[in-house]
């Protein structure tokens, strides 16, 4: 649902358009990390639309005064484009996924319109089939014949199904192709939808022919068109359908879980839910501003569940009468969650923190602190809240790679659309002095959007954004990248935050991960020149409508665990550079190949390359060079027009690493 936030603070009322509701229900935590919160403006969730902020539009990028940061510039490939830039209100959905083959597919919500009307937005595909990604990028605007959104993909059987919303009729859009990595998508009629009632937003999973479809219901104060229910005491709820079929027929629609009424909750918000499953193992979480994150699981495909309060909020349900003891600003979800099963079937939850306040019976009393970056963690295992990144693990000094701003004495005020940090002024390069912020998404904080991928040995890795220092754009705001942090011990214990995009003047969003890792942390993500969205950040107009890159990388686990492939605050940028290693993504595919094939592979360090083939009996028959290869992922070709059929041997080499594969060429 769209519904505007005016932002109070000390400075200047601004007012936000955000597809997120104005604010509901998250909770307690336990404060394993020193976080020093106390100076943060918060933000007052009155409705307005009528406030504007005249901020021209500038081109230059701003650059701070001793602010260094080192840019490794990471090769990432591109799957393809879209100038419609929101990609989630908050929790980001399952966008990529590893196939049984170790081949890679992946979505998004794609548009090629120049104009904000975007009446061809649809789902965006490429998939990596082991020899290369099908198209890169991949022109296509949308798989389906009608205007969708917000997709879900997965496999089921020898072919794919993405599954998205029609936003203007509410429901869901379910396409398949003719098989997996196949370009030939079919689109069915409209499933899951309601008289009177527009669900849209959802997250679909399957195991087999049983899916799982969560979703929540968007809100129109227009006369005549569509308004959200109020279901079991709570507004515009989430629900849960469920398919055993292939998603041809439900047998359950629009249920809400047990549990999920008005003792706990009083309204639900779009995309503050997520969802996994494995096998018969089905797990669902949501979470926001003011209410508990919670989970539901089921152990027998979806017909019943077990909730359990994961951290829970004290004032539950939040209501207008409802006043904090002692002005207490206890620690919430900030709506954007990520959940995965691991190999043992356990869950692993996580979510980005924000801090809410209530101190009077007055409305306008209530806010939250969306400047808090945190990120809440907890399994099954241990059954256990902590915060694993955020804090003093962002230090106030400006050399630092993951900082932004100083946590402790920062306070922080609105602008349109965006956080700036206090005080007010920092010394520019040209001498200017203004306030230095960054871009927010709906009701999400500084550290968001959390995604999960369970590894061998349950090894668990999160990736999140978060804005970095030393790269501001013309609006004052610092731009983002993706960080990892990572648990070899089943999330018991975590390793130091890494930045794994790390690039200049590239707001670097949206990031999902695959569930299942393997060598290599399946990753992609929304990348910009300008900071923030065109849809959330425009209101003085300096974020139009441009093309945004979605983008992909599979990062090598081992450099993830090491602290190498990013740099972590005790990590040498100059040992990074000064690697040159060499990581095979894949096999040569096609393999056998006749004419050509190709290799996928993650360089360390910027290097020259040399692909050198030899035949069985050790004679060097081809050499191919490639100069001035970046840090990142790149796909080699292999030619064999003159070569004899017969097995043969590829090398890729720098100056100071080399693999050797075998191919065969028939």
């Amino acid at each position: 649902m769209r519904k505007n936030l005016l932002l109070a603070t000390l400075v200047l009322p601004i007012c936000l358009l955000s597809q997120n509701k104005a604010i509901v229900v998250p909770a307690k935590t336990d404060n394993s990390l020193a976080v020093p919160y106390h100076n943060e403006t918060f933000i007052d969730p009155k409705v307005s639309d009528s406030v504007k902020v005249q901020n021209p539009k500038q081109s230059t990028t701003r650059k701070l005064v001793g602010a260094k940061r080192d840019f490794l510039n990471l090769n990432f490939i591109i799957l393809g484009n879209t100038t419609y830039d929101l990609q989630t209100n908050a929790s980001v959905g399952r966008r990529i996924i590893l196939l049984p083959n170790g081949n890679i597919s992946a979505v998004w919500t794609a548009s090629t319109e120049n104009s904000n009307t975007f009446s061809e937005r649809g789902t965006g595909y490429n998939n990596f089939n082991g020899t290369a990604w099908f198209n890169n990028p991949s022109p296509t605007p949308r798989l389906e014949n009608s205007r969708t959104g917000w997709p879900s993909i997965g496999f089921n059987g020898n072919t794919e199904w993405v599954m998205g919303h029609n936003a203007v009729t509410g429901g869901f859009v379910k396409s398949n192709n003719t098989a997996i990595g196949s370009q030939t998508w079919t689109s069915g009629p409209i499933i899951l939808g309601q008289t009177n009632r527009r669900p849209i937003w959802s997250r679909t999973v399957n195991s087999g022919d049983t899916f799982h479809t969560i979703c929540n219901y968007a809100d129109s104060g227009v006369a005549g068109e569509k308004r959200a229910p109020t279901i079991n005491g709570i507004f515009a709820p989430f629900t849960y359908s469920r398919s055993t079929n292939g998603g041809v027929t439900w047998s359950t629609q629009h249920i809400l879980l047990p549990g999920y009424d008005s003792s706990r909750y009083v309204s639900g918000g779009g995309d503050q839910y997520a969802i996994d499953v494995k096998g018969d193992i089905l797990t669902i979480v949501s979470g926001d501003l003011y209410e508990d994150v919670a989970m539901w699981k089921s152990i027998d495909g979806g017909l019943t569940f077990t909730k359990t309060i994961v951290d829970t909020f004290d004032y539950a349900p939040y209501r207008d009468t409802v006043v904090f003891k002692n002005k207490e600003q206890p620690f919430v979800c900030d709506g954007s969650l990520s959940v995965a099963i691991d190999n043992n079937g356990k869950a692993h939850v996580s979510w980005g923190v924000s801090r809410v306040t209530k101190y009077n019976r007055s409305k306008d009393s209530a806010g939250f602190y969306p400047s808090t970056a945190l990120l809440g963690y907890w399994n099954e295992n241990t059954k256990k809240t902590k915060f694993i990144a955020g804090g003093s693990q962002f230090p106030a000094d400006k050399n630092a790679d993951l900082n932004f701003g100083n946590m402790s004495d920062t306070t922080w005020s609105v602008y349109p659309g965006t956080w700036q940090a206090k005080p007010t002024s920092v010394r520019l390069v040209d001498n200017t002095t203004q306030p230095v912020g960054a871009a927010r998404t709906g009701g999400t904080s500084l550290l968001h959007m959390p995604s999960i991928g369970i590894g061998a040995n349950n090894t668990v890795f999160i990736s999140f954004s978060l804005p970095v220092a030393g790269d501001v754009d013309a609006d004052y705001c610092n731009f983002r990248d993706v960080m990892m942090v990572a648990s070899t011990d089943g999330g018991t214990t975590w390793l130091n935050p890494i930045n794994v995009t790390k690039r200049q003047e590239k707001e670097d969003d949206f990031a999902c991960i695959a569930k299942v890792v393997n060598n290599f942390v399946h990753l992609m993500f929304q990348s910009d020149d300008l900071t923030g969205t065109n849809l959330q950040n425009d209101a003085s107009g300096s974020k139009p409508v441009s093309s945004n890159d979605i983008l992909y990388a599979a990062i090598p686990v081992s450099r993830i665990l090491d602290g190498s492939i990013g740099i972590t605050n005790n990590t040498s940028i100059n040992a990074l550079k000064d690697s040159k290693e060499i990581f095979i993504v894949s096999q040569n595919q096609p393999n056998p190949f006749s004419n050509n094939t190709n290799v996928l592979v993650w360089l360390d360090g910027a290097s020259d390359i040399t692909l050198e083939v030899t035949n069985i009996s050790g004679q060097v028959v081809s050499t191919q060079s490639y100069k001035e290869l970046g840090v990142g992922n790149h796909n080699l070709n292999i030619e064999a027009n003159n070569l004899a059929a017969g097995i043969y041997f590829y090398t890729v080499k720098t100056a100071t690493h080399s693999v050797t594969q075998k191919m065969i060429v028939q």
